[in-house]
């Protein structure tokens, strides 16, 4: 045994070596250009310096990544590049010229008719495929920059048509996509149609997706395709390759949108449909190819398909295809063909009444099925572009159909439970979307609900929207619904603001089944005190949000309110204000001192706009400073105003600064005053600086109008910049005034400037030399006529950028600590309104040595969310999207002796689109003034430790 063992053992144990097969490797050495030729200017000589292929091929790609060449030279090149094609044997040199020939277009100047009729010479001699279809494709180029009653353009097409006889399928497609992608005239463009659709028939694949994406392109510039292509074009949606499917089905689409009323033939039968109807039905048939291309094009064409019979529409819901496998007929047609027959069925002979059309099973195909259950297969698909794309074309036909929508409810949540989180998403998304037309069922809401048990935040804050937008049919929905939220609160303590702004979008859409729920809800009973809640709880909370949103709806749900509920709705109305709304409570009002009241606030902001409308006044900037503190408080007072008006008083304050600037004689000579007046002029120059940026980057949403009077305002803040550096300091200013010229060039294309604007490029306009001492001579005079011209505007639908931190809180007393030198990730969760760049927002890190730091969040970190109404009633929704930030803050820093204090703050970084990178270099450039602050900072308590040394 031991011997048998010990044999065993050796045999499994031998190690067996085999030999690698060496493979041979080739070694590709690229053309490297001599570093004589390479200095060399571009110029005719240097091709005879030229002694091989691979250096004549380096020496043009040379020429091509480098035109520099003299005006004067530029025929002699192209006569040199085409002697050098004649004496050329190597394709790949002739492809290479063609390709420079082509580069030629893109001089200025440059008649490219000359380069046309070169290389239609050079075609006719052509041997190359390669070279011949790089030719074409070249004259497509050059040709697209002639007019369409161009003698050469024809020439061009004349050349195209003829080469369409040769064998290469290469040259084939290139002559194709030049006769579809040419301008030309109409008789000519009606032959070009019906050369293209004779390819349609080719053997090559590749040359019929050609020909069909010409047809495309005919159709792209303009010229309408013929009805009697639609039969050969829907025997091409049976082809053998999937481009040429695509781009058939591509064809009867746009037909569909061209001749939507036009009737067809059903094959089989002598029945006529609308031709929408059966591109409808064709369209779906694609939805079951074997490629997936196909179905997710076809998903995706369906959702533009808006006028499709509703017959045809509700079919894409239903799988059956047949009745017991026979054509049904009306019962009209059923009586006619009895009176017809000449006698009745009598029961005396066997199969009298038989069905005289029945088929057989194994005679129908899936494939003249039609419509049906187009978008059960396209949900059900196993790839996600195809659910994905059947989603997106669903909602679309919901939208303009609620029959549709409520037929598709079900289906829709079914998608809930797609195991990507991208589609179940979606599937949120376009259930947002069609809220307004369906209504939930009990049993649709309990599959829904499961999903707030998602461990994505996204998917679960994406639900909320969707059940605030959504409306509930019974009473048990609604108790269903609140459960899970505070289910969903218990398990996600941080969708606590999510969950009350679902609540408050939920009560008004809700507020009978509401009223039915409060005694419930509030444990409130008609005959026994029930114990008081704690108003700290987070799930009495969200009912008392969802109860008093509903009964500004409904007034019966006050009289159910006992005295501690009203004390709650005292404090949850001072501490979240922004989620409880106003209710009209007996002794609540007195006790609060907010007794309702007319504010006139509409009178009061017409009163201060015609105060600054008034003639200019000795005391102007009193004037102004009254006006703008007025402003201010009113932004306090109305919020359907704020934005508006702190857009205005922003305004008012540059205004106000720039008149204290020009009054103070320090602005133009410093030399005969103190130190102190200078700087105190130069920090009234930086906080023009400031406000002006504010006033540029901080409102969206604003007229043509609007925007220019703000970049006026920011071009005289720049202006008076300007000329207090050229004429009151040392510094160079040669930057700064370039970068002020390129603003004004920006305005030029613009008409009905305001007029100080208008000024300036007026005179700019004027002279050719733009140093900055000639700019501060043309400059002065016009800023000192205009600094009491101010054309005021109050916009009514601007909006203003802010931002909410949500995370961290700032009040945690328990400092995050990590070792000394290493990095700690914060997490951060903000809100912001009205971004209209997020390119520019950064995160700011400050820490307690007064460095800063400036963090720019990943794009994939910040997610755009879209506003819902808030009530069927509600027709004003803001159109300027939320943005959601959720990204994690690295910090990192040396030893402390003790737990500090860091400042996390949102900001705008505009100093690259302010700042040129020669002014960065500037001497009183200065990073800070660009950063626009967009919240007030929160402090988090850190504490970097030493790292223990091991023994």
């Amino acid at each position: 045994m031991a011997v048998l063992k010990k044999r065993a053992l050796a045999e499994y144990s031998q190690v067996v070596q085999e030999e690698a097969c060496s493979k041979p490797l080739q070694l590709m050495k690229k053309p490297h250009l001599s570093s004589a030729v390479e200095d060399e200017h571009v110029t005719v000589n240097t091709f005879e310096k030229l002694e091989t292929s691979e250096a004549l091929v380096a020496y043009l790609n040379h020429i091509q990544l480098n035109l520099s060449f003299q005006t004067d030279d530029k025929v002699v090149l192209l006569r040199k590049l085409i002697d050098t094609y004649h004496h050329s044997e190597q394709s790949y040199v002739r492809l290479k010229i063609v390709c420079i020939l082509g580069d030629f277009r893109k001089v200025p100047k440059f008649d490219v008719q000359i380069i046309i009729n070169e290389i239609i010479k050079l075609i006719s001699t052509e041997t190359s495929h390669k070279v011949c279809a790089s030719m074409i494709c070249t004259l497509k180029k050059l040709g697209s920059l002639l007019s369409s009653d161009s003698p050469v353009l024809g020439k061009i097409i004349a050349i195209g048509t003829k080469l369409l006889n040769n064998s290469n399928h290469l040259v084939k497609c290139h002559c194709l996509s030049l006769l579809g992608g040419l301008r030309s005239l109409n008789n000519l463009q009606g032959e070009n149609v019906k050369l293209i659709c004779k390819f349609t028939k080719s053997q090559d694949p590749r040359v019929r997706t050609a020909a069909y994406d010409a047809l495309l392109q005919l159709h792209d510039r303009g010229q309408k395709l013929e009805l009697c292509i639609y039969s050969d074009v829907c025997s091409a949606l049976q082809d053998d390759n999937e481009n040429v499917r695509q781009s058939a089905m591509r064809i009867i689409w746009v037909l569909s949108h061209t001749y939507p009323e036009s009737c067809v033939v059903i094959p089989g039968c002598q029945d006529e449909v609308h031709l929408v109807d059966d591109a409808f039905a064709k369209i779906c048939q694609a939805i079951g190819d074997l490629s997936v291309n196909v179905r997710t094009l076809a998903a995706e064409l369906l959702g533009s398909m808006v006028n499709v019979n509703p017959h045809f529409l509700e079919q894409t819901l239903d799988k059956k295809l047949m009745s017991d496998m026979r054509r049904k007929r009306s019962a009209h047609e059923r009586h006619w063909e009895t009176v017809t027959s000449g006698e009745w069925a009598s029961g005396a002979r066997w199969a009298d009444d038989k069905p005289r059309e029945n088929l057989d099973a194994e005679s129908v195909s899936l494939i003249h099925s039609g419509a049906c259950g187009a978008f059960v297969h396209g949900l059900e698909d196993e790839f996600m572009e195809v659910r994905s794309a059947s989603l997106d074309s669903l909602c679309q036909l919901a939208l303009s159909n609620p029959r549709f929508a409520t037929l598709s409810l079900d289906f829709l949540v079914d998608m809930f439970n797609d195991e990507i989180e991208e589609v179940r998403l979606k599937a949120i998304d376009c259930m947002t979307k069609i809220s307004q037309l369906i209504v939930l069922r009990e049993d649709q809401l309990e599959i829904i609900l499961g999903v707030l048990e998602d461990s994505n935040v996204e998917i679960r804050e994406g639900l909320h929207r969707m059940l605030g937008a959504c409306r509930l049919s019974t009473k048990a929905c609604l108790k269903l619904c609140v459960q899970a939220l505070l289910d969903n609160l218990k398990r996600y303590s941080q969708d606590k603001r999510s969950i009350w702004r679902c609540l408050q979008l939920l009560g008004p859409r809700h507020p009978d089944l509401t009223l039915l729920l409060v005694p419930e809800l509030l444990t409130v009973h008609p005959f026994f005190d029930m114990p008081e809640a704690d108003v700290e709880d987070p799930s009495y909370v969200c009912v008392l949000l969802l109860v008093f949103n509903a009964a500004q709806f409904c007034p019966q749900i006050l009289s159910l309110f006992e005295e501690h509920i009203r004390r709650h709705y005292r404090y949850l109305r001072d501490t979240i204000s922004n989620f409880v709304p106003h209710l009209q409570l007996t002794g609540v009002e007195e006790m609060e001192g907010q007794i309702e009241f007319e504010t006139n606030t509409n009178y009061f902001l017409q009163n201060v706009m015609s105060r600054l409308n008034q003639p200019i006044s000795t005391n102007q900037i009193k004037v102004w400073d009254a006006a703008c503190h007025d402003l201010i408080r009113l932004a306090q007072i109305d919020s359907s105003l704020a934005h508006g008006v702190e857009l205005l008083a922003t305004q008012l304050e540059c205004h106000i600064l720039i008149a204290k600037v020009m009054n103070s004689p320090a602005w133009i000579d410093s030399s005969s005053l103190n130190v102190q007046d200078g700087d105190v002029v130069k920090n009234l120059i930086d906080q023009l600086q400031r406000r002006s940026l504010r006033l540029q980057y901080m409102f969206s949403n604003l007229s043509t109008e609007e925007m220019l009077l703000i970049q006026s305002t920011r071009l005289q803040a720049m202006a008076i910049q300007l000329v207090y550096i050229v004429r009151a300091s040392n510094t160079s200013a040669l930057a700064l005034s370039d970068h002020f010229v390129s603003r004004v060039e920006a305005l030029k294309g613009y008409g009905n400037l305001p007029s100080f604007a208008g000024a300036i490029v007026k005179e700019i306009a004027r002279v050719d030399d733009t140093k900055p001492g000639v700019l501060s001579r043309i400059l002065l005079p016009i800023l000192q006529a205009h600094i009491y011209v101010a054309p005021f505007c109050l916009p009514a639908k601007a909006f203003k950028l802010s931002a909410d931190i949500l995370e961290p809180s700032g009040e945690s007393d328990n400092p995050q600590k990590f070792l000394a030198g290493f990095v700690l990730g914060v997490v951060l969760d903000a809100e912001i309104q009205g971004l209209a760049h997020s390119e520019y927002l950064r995160v700011r890190v400050k820490y307690p040595d007064l460095n800063a730091q400036l963090i720019i969040p990943q794009e994939s970190h910040l997610k755009m969310i879209k506003h819902y109404p808030k009530n069927d009633s509600s027709e004003n929704i803001i159109s300027v999207p939320d943005h959601r930030l959720r990204t994690s803050v690295l910090v990192s820093h040396q030893v402390w002796t003790e737990s500090s204090h860091i400042e996390l703050s949102l900001v705008l970084d505009v100093t690259d689109p302010e700042v040129p990178s020669a002014l960065k270099r500037w001497r009183g450039f200065s990073e800070d003034s660009f950063i626009i602050e967009l919240c007030k900072p929160v402090r988090v308590l850190v504490s970097p430790k030493p790292i223990k040394r091991g023994i």
